[in-house]
């Protein structure tokens, strides 16, 4: 087995150490954003997230017009793309966390989170090396591609990748400059949040690339791989990804304990089997959909892939039926 120094491992922790201390600060979390938009028309993290995706792109794309890194694409499995998405965004509500979120929320001393993490690591194993792993791949089977490769939305138009960015960028500044709302207390604007969160987000691109295949920042396969590989040794070595886990929470501490903002909470015991019970769909929902809402939702949808644009957007579309049901449907 290939020897990895140790420059590759510190890379990841320290990605993982400003990712948690950033989101922390910030109050970054898909859930929180498509809950305050659903149920109070509030838009302010949605912006940060857009302007994180938004700036995201662009780092990327400047990284691979200066050759830093060669980035893989994500391929246009649409069936498991959008069904997965739309599960996922149903995880998300029920378990009050995305993927992201839940790991920067045990550095905030949020104890569900653990049970949350544990449903997520037990589903993403269940289709990843388990019994539904045969589903997984089925499911996976329907593919478009572009010219025999992933389909993005600059080749499938014809067009420079910057021309889509800057088309998309402007719509987006568009909607960010309409108004946004305060901050919660004690939190970053959005606009610093945004900024920050996108350029971890390319840069983790690079960072994941010191001895191995890029990966780029992802909380999906990872979290599964966490239990697995203590268990039954899948994967066979600690990859970067693993290591990203352990600095997210240690991060967020950073960030939450001088803020006051550290607590031990213990969730309700009426709430624990809902926590489990998300945490298993967003774990399973997310092996399907190729990524979670960091992994397809910036990460890759980073590269203008279609495949991790349209997971993404089934994940808001979940997230809604989910806040429906729960929700809007009683009012």
């Amino acid at each position: 087995m290939e020897e990895i120094s140790w420059p590759f491992y510190a890379s990841a922790l320290l990605t993982g150490l400003a990712f948690g201390y950033v989101t922390q600060r910030g109050g970054f979390c898909l859930t929180r954003a498509l809950s305050n938009l659903y149920l109070m028309g509030d838009a302010t993290i949605v912006r940060a997230y857009l302007l994180a995706l938004l700036v995201a792109a662009i780092g990327v794309h400047l990284m691979l017009a200066a050759g830093l890194v060669e980035i893989p694409l994500r391929p246009f499995h649409w069936l498991a793309n959008i069904l997965g998405g739309f599960l996922f965004g149903v995880g998300m509500i029920l378990s009050g966390g995305c993927s992201g979120s839940t790991w920067y929320r045990i550095g905030e001393g949020a104890v569900g989170a653990w049970v949350v993490l544990l449903g997520f690591a037990l589903g993403a194993t269940t289709v990843t090396v388990g019994i539904l792993a045969p589903v997984r791949q089925a499911l996976r089977g329907p593919a478009i591609a572009v010219d025999g490769g992933a389909p993005t939305l600059a080749n499938l138009v014809g067009l420079s990748p910057w021309v889509v960015i800057a088309v998309l960028g402007l719509v987006v500044v568009v909607f960010l400059w309409r108004g946004g709302g305060e901050p919660e207390h004690g939190k970053w604007p959005w606009p610093a949040t945004g900024i920050a969160v996108g350029v971890l987000i390319a840069l983790g691109w690079w960072t994941s690339s010191f001895g191995d295949a890029p990966a780029g920042i992802t909380f999906a396969s990872n979290t599964g791989q966490a239990l697995t590989y203590p268990l039954v040794g899948y994967p066979n070595r600690v990859n970067w990804s693993m290591v990203l886990l352990v600095g997210v929470p240690i991060g967020a501490f950073l960030g939450a304990r001088p803020a006051g903002e550290f607590r031990w909470k213990l969730p309700p015991g009426w709430s624990l089997v809902q926590l489990f019970g998300g945490g298993l769909l967003m774990g399973a929902s997310a092996l399907l959909a190729e990524g979670c809402n960091i992994t397809q939702g910036l990460t890759n949808s980073a590269t203008l892939a279609v495949g991790s644009l349209v997971a993404f957007g089934a994940m808001w579309l979940g997230a809604y039926a989910a806040v429906w049901v729960l929700y809007l449907r009683k009012g």
